[in-house]
């Protein structure tokens, strides 16, 4: 799981968020929240707190990695289904209702390294078979188990490839 935090104002920089925008906004993260989009690519909008009068952060988190920023179009294009129309005219700039830039960005560390390129994986395990002469001990008899494990699969898949 992908996390983003995202600080979002305003594309009119002149403009401080109201209460009632701010609340707005939370509903538009709940609404973005059952469009199909991120239902299909498991996306999460969740509001995290108000950093000053105009600009709030929110939480993005996605299965996949997202360009974050332009991600943050599902929040707008809620906010213009429940929103007054009106009001949002004084936030645009440029075409643009919000802005939101990346505060922090992360992937959750169970995560991390089941999303290995096949490239990766290969260079993994030459690593675990021929890395070892700087390893540390310890390192070494981690290596040695996956190793081990490594030369069981590869048999096991022999094996059940031939019969």
């Amino acid at each position: 799981m992908y996390n983003y935090l995202l600080d979002v104002t305003a594309a009119n920089k002149k403009v401080e968020i109201t209460k009632e925008l701010e609340n707005a906004i939370i509903d538009a993260c709940q609404d973005a929240n059952t469009t199909t989009n991120s239902r299909r690519y498991g996306r999460e909008f969740s509001f995290v707190s108000r950093i000053d009068s105009c600009t709030i952060r929110l939480r993005l988190k996605a299965e996949k990695p997202v360009i974050a920023t332009r991600a943050i179009s599902s929040i707008t294009r809620a906010l213009i289904r429940i929103y007054d129309a009106d009001k949002l005219e004084t936030l645009k700039y440029n075409g643009s209702i919000l802005n939101a830039t990346i505060a922090n960005e992360n992937e959750e560390f169970s995560q991390i390294y089941s999303n290995l390129e096949p490239h990766e994986i290969v260079q993994s395990v030459v690593e675990i078979f021929y890395g070892q002469e700087k390893k540390r001990n310890k390192d070494k008899i981690v290596a040695g188990e996956a190793a081990k494990q490594i030369r069981d699969i590869v048999i096991d898949y022999k094996n059940r490839t031939l019969n």
